[in-house]
């Protein structure tokens, strides 16, 4: 692995684990075991480091962006979308830790990140809509409004919440939780019978078994039911 690969995996660590505030590039030196001057070579300063992540981060998000097709949307890949953007958010938890100071403090990256919000919504709207189209969902436009920005509430400021409530919680625990709560935001306006929602969220839990080593998803029927 390249130093500049080296470097941005662990300033990624470090930020994800301290906050990118508590962080200085001394302290991702030593990390390293690398000089000050060695990480200047390949980054001059905290803000080159911060948005060569927030760019990483936003590619890889508006690859998941991408809105499936309206003929092949179902409630399974619905849930599936949201749980990719939750899973790529709290890779790069830092950017959510404090979003508002970040992007204060880093002006570089604010027009992209309120751009990215925009399109998530964006993107939640248009399936929601569908949705109510199909008749899988019945909710009114000012409801289904509010049930975007909730969702996109929950992308945004779920990190801050399991810091402020000191909960120890895994990556793909906070994940599974968040989509929790969505889920739960969902049900009450979602036309299913009780089986053909079980096995829309068992589906959802295959899904994200598969998608990792750990089996991250395995437990997520469970936790979609009680969150």
């Amino acid at each position: 692995m390249k130093t500049a690969e080296k470097i941005l995996l662990t300033s990624l660590e470090l930020f994800n684990q301290q906050g990118e505030a508590n962080v200085t590039c001394v302290d991702i030196a030593l990390e390293l075991d690398i000089s000050p001057g060695n990480l200047y070579y390949h980054f001059r300063g905290k803000e080159v480091i911060v948005s060569a992540l927030f760019d990483i981060y936003l590619a890889k998000t508006s690859k998941i962006l991408v809105s499936p097709s309206s003929d092949k949307l179902t409630i399974e890949s619905f849930f599936y979308y949201l749980y990719q953007l939750l899973e790529s958010g709290n890779i790069y938890r830092f950017i959510y830790r404090n979003p508002t100071d970040l992007i204060l403090k880093y002006p570089a990256i604010s027009r992209n990140f309120n751009k990215l919000l925009k399109s998530k919504e964006q993107a939640v709207a248009v399936i929601l809509d569908h949705f109510q189209e199909q008749q899988i969902l019945q909710a009114t436009p000012e409801q289904r409004r509010s049930l975007t920005q909730l969702i996109t509430l929950i992308f945004t400021q779920s990190q801050n919440y399991f810091h402020l409530t000191s909960k120890d919680v895994a990556m793909e625990d906070a994940s599974l939780q968040s989509l929790g709560w969505i889920y739960q935001a969902i049900a009450p306006y979602l036309t299913l019978n009780e089986q053909e929602r079980a096995d829309a969220i068992a589906a959802v839990s295959r899904q994200a078994a598969n998608s990792s080593d750990d089996q991250q998803g395995e437990n997520l029927l469970e936790k979609l039911a009680t969150s």
